[in-house]
């Protein structure tokens, strides 16, 4: 790994969680996300790190494998946070079905909301919260709104937004 890589990696302490940073990157790739994961691991594995968070405050566009790589970690038992994300990623499908808002600014990874749902159940959950629509649309316009929103990733509709911040 380059050192210009290492050198953009920030890690600080924030009560019991590490919070990791690449400064000022706007849009992550891969090698991105490869030194993320690189140092969150240490940090697991060689700092015994229970609490991780990543702060996205600069960042506008992230690979969908984050989150994939979150979740495992939340699945062996790491708390995560993710901090200052801005709109256009707190509109990403993933961060909106998994992350709550636990004030100031900080998301934790949840799958409560889903965890012991029926595939019929979740279905219809996907369906209310992310494209706006509870099984009867009532005109053609509202199924084009549908088919451009699950082809264009168009933002989730109010109502759901404050379901999700206001539970």
């Amino acid at each position: 790994m380059s050192s210009r890589k290492r050198q953009r990696l920030v890690i600080r302490t924030e009560d019991d969680f590490a919070i990791v940073s690449l400064e000022d990157m706007e849009i992550w790739d891969g090698a991105d996300l490869a030194l993320l994961r690189e140092a969150m691991t240490g940090l697991i594995e060689q700092d015994g790190s229970r609490s991780l968070g990543v702060d996205l405050s600069t960042v506008k566009y992230i690979p969908s494998g984050f989150f994939g790589m979150l979740f495992e970690w939340y699945d062996a038992g790491v708390r995560i946070r993710l901090y200052s994300p801005q709109d256009n990623v707190a509109q990403m499908l993933w961060f909106r079905m998994f992350f709550e808002h636990d004030g100031n600014d900080t998301y934790r990874l949840s799958d409560e909301s889903v965890r012991d749902n029926t595939p019929g159940e979740q279905v219809e959950y996907h369906r209310r919260c992310f494209s706006g629509v509870d099984g009867s649309p009532e005109n053609d316009e509202d199924v084009m709104a549908i088919i451009k929103a699950v082809r264009f990733g168009v933002r989730t509709p109010e109502k759901c937004r404050q379901e999700s911040v206001n539970p």
